[in-house]
């Protein structure tokens, strides 16, 4: 089911969030039956554009990753998307009582998960490293992934839409503010000589 929801929630996002509510689907159906395959299309999609397409900026030469190279990163930005959804999560239900919630952590996963569902579907992108048109569509994923997020919060915690809007922009900023730690982490690890590495 959990696919299903995924893609539901992209055409029909309240009536969705109100059965994934009703589900009541534990940490680990989510994560057997939709997070490790949608968190792995952007992983999978950067690896093949960075190997096999490059990247170009304007008319300028065409950057490839070697094959090993592409394939560690890649790796690692797999589970760190795994494990920056059970952190956020985790934030969210310690934030929630704030707000009159009592959400389990389940649900927060929940929650999570398929707000995200717009950014791992623009992920496949990667696979055609267009940097303007990546941007582009980009954007439009973060727009939908902060619909979904605005509307589920709601459904899924609980509570009034007053509460739910200060909630989901908790939420926001929470993850805005993560982004930029792992942007700084990954600036820490390319001093530390773990970077990439481009075909001769």
């Amino acid at each position: 089911m959990s696919l299903t929801n995924a893609i539901a929630l992209l055409y029909d996002p309240s009536n969705e969030w109100r059965k994934i509510s009703e589900q009541k689907q534990s940490i680990s159906h989510i994560f057997l039956t939709y997070l490790i395959f949608f968190a792995a299309i952007p992983p999978v999609s950067a690896f093949i554009g960075s190997t096999y397409v490059g990247w170009s900026i304007g008319n300028g030469e065409t950057y490839k990753l070697t094959s090993e190279s592409a394939l560690y990163l890649s790796v690692i930005a797999y589970f760190a998307i795994l494990s920056a959804v059970l952190v956020v999560s985790a934030f969210v239900q310690w934030m929630a009582k704030t707000y009159g919630a009592n959400p389990t952590m389940a649900e927060c996963v929940n929650l999570t998960a398929y707000s995200c569902s717009p950014l791992f579907l623009v992920g496949v992108l990667g696979s055609f490293p267009i940097l303007w048109l990546d941007m582009l569509f980009s954007l439009v994923a973060i727009a939908f992934s902060v619909n979904l997020l605005y509307k589920g919060v709601p459904q899924i915690m609980g509570i009034n839409e007053e509460k739910g809007f200060l909630f989901a922009s908790s939420i926001l900023t929470l993850c805005m503010v993560s982004l930029v730690g792992m942007l700084a982490i990954t600036i820490v690890f390319w001093g530390s000589g773990i970077a990439p590495v481009f075909t001769s």
